[in-house]
């Protein structure tokens, strides 16, 4: 058998490498509701030649690891697919993806495993990693058309019009993720890149609140996206934060999917987040179902 080797990914990749992911996810947790379409959506902000690599071992890709630059910390996540497990695939995958971190400039980086990969978990620990944070997927199946939204008195609820709507609700996105762990601020070229120019991209499904002029809060929304609707981003700026707002942005979320015909709506969440967003979560009906453990090395010390 052909030694196993980590070579940059093409495009061709995409099935295979999709293929990893849900095969890992559904014999860790019993389902998954990962697709090619997700990772090339992911992909897309992503130069596939520099910041992914895949193993391939005798002509088939079982492993797959991907880089985000963020300044000094980059941000890094890898897969096997689990019939390779146990013959030092995951090795080749993390200690390479530090390697190329450490020789592109970063002075930290973090990598993410699914949290029940104990595996996975215990080769980052014998690599010098150590956890700092814990996030989760959370799902809700809706069964009847949402409640709804109970809008707190002086706010209103307006399109997003990318024209005109796109810097200002980029600048009040910043401002209002701003105090959150290792928030990397992106800036406006970026950030439209990520969400406008998206395939996914539809203004419908986001949520504009504004009290007066001022943006206070909003939602970014996509809809087919991790086998039904997307929260990406669920935001409420300082000034407007404990009157009700988070979850009416979540009920707002809830009637655009549902008259979308999106019936499985999900969101990933910071699980040490200290703001209660948990708790509105669940009020709302949602549940976890996937979980992503964080690990964090400095280099170049």
């Amino acid at each position: 058998m052909e030694r196993a080797v980590r070579t940059p990914a093409v495009a061709t990749d995409a099935a295979p490498v999709a293929d990893i992911v849900a095969a890992l996810e559904s014999s860790l947790y019993g389902q998954t509701t990962f697709s090619q379409a997700d990772l090339e959506e992911e992909w897309s902000e992503l130069d596939l030649e520099h910041d992914v690599h895949v193993v391939r071992d005798g002509g088939r890709v079982v492993g797959y690891g991907a880089l985000q630059e963020l300044g000094d910390l980059w941000r890094a996540e890898g897969y096997v697919h689990p019939n390779a497990a146990g013959r030092g695939i995951g090795t080749l995958i993390a200690t390479g993806l530090e390697e190329d971190a450490a020789r592109r400039g970063a002075r930290r980086i973090q990598n993410s495993v699914l949290e029940l990969d104990s595996a996975a978990r215990r080769l980052l620990e014998s690599l010098g990693y150590g956890a700092v944070r814990v996030f989760r997927e959370m799902r809700i199946e809706l069964e009847a058309p949402p409640p709804a939204p109970e809008w707190p008195e002086g706010l209103r609820v307006a399109s997003f019009d990318p024209e005109h709507d796109s810097l200002a609700f980029h600048a009040a996105h910043q401002e209002a993720f701003a105090d959150h762990w290792d928030y990397t601020p992106r800036d406006f070229e970026s950030w439209s890149k990520g969400h406008l120019a998206s395939e996914r991209f539809d203004p419908t499904l986001w949520c504009v609140v504004r009290a007066g002029d001022e943006i206070a809060a909003g939602t970014i929304c996509t809809g087919d996206t991790y086998g039904g609707g997307w929260v990406h981003v669920l935001f409420t700026r300082r000034p407007w934060r404990q009157q009700g707002v988070g979850a009416a942005l979540l009920a707002d979320s809830f009637g655009r999917f549902w008259q979308r015909g999106e019936h499985s709506v999900g969101l990933g969440m910071d699980a040490s987040n200290d703001t209660g967003a948990f708790r509105l979560y669940e009020r709302a009906g949602m549940a976890p179902v996937l979980g992503w453990a964080v690990y964090e090395k400095q280099l170049g010390t």
